[in-house]
């Protein structure tokens, strides 16, 4: 009677209580399954309201140094140079950093007396202001900076940076 049962049931079923078994007999207690977050998707908006202007190479990475702020004081921005000199908010060791590149889009777009307003924000909270100028012009060359924004210690679930000139 119990055989007639045991052939009714689907094969899966029996391959599961087969390897139950096996297991049961090898030793094996627990199967476990771990997963590793290797990637997190992080939604950016870019508003640049100005055509001769690129902003790209968006990344996130973590400070291992404390850098003090460059690039904060309208009054005195930072020139922006073929080497993409950096400017950033004041950076502790530890803190998540948001960066960036903000560049002409081909060579001599920017002239000697361009001056560009950067602000960023996380989560619509602004993360910092900073500035750029091109006072050394170089028509052979495309010219911009490297932008690093600390984030703190928590990664936000949006990124927006609007570049404007004034």
């Amino acid at each position: 009677m119990m055989l007639d049962k045991i052939r009714n049931l689907p094969l899966f079923v029996l391959i599961i209580f087969g390897f139950i078994i096996v297991a049961s007999a090898s030793g094996v207690a627990t199967l476990t399954i771990s997963t590793t977050t290797t990637q997190v998707d992080l939604s950016a908006e870019n508003f640049v309201l100005d055509p001769d202007t690129n902003v790209a190479n968006t990344s996130i990475s973590m400070s291992g140094l404390v850098v003090v702020a460059n690039g904060d004081n309208q009054g005195s921005p930072v020139d922006a140079d073929t080497g993409l000199v950096t400017v950033n908010t004041a950076l502790d060791q530890g803190d998540f950093v948001y960066q960036f590149t903000v560049q002409e889009v081909a060579n001599a777009s920017w002239d000697s007396a361009r001056r560009y307003r950067i602000e960023t924000f996380a989560d619509g909270l602004s993360l910092g202001t900073l500035y750029i100028d091109n006072s050394t012009d170089n028509a052979a060359s495309i010219e911009g900076v490297t932008v690093r924004m600390s984030l703190g210690s928590g990664v936000p679930d949006s990124m927006t940076v609007k570049v404007d000139r004034f």
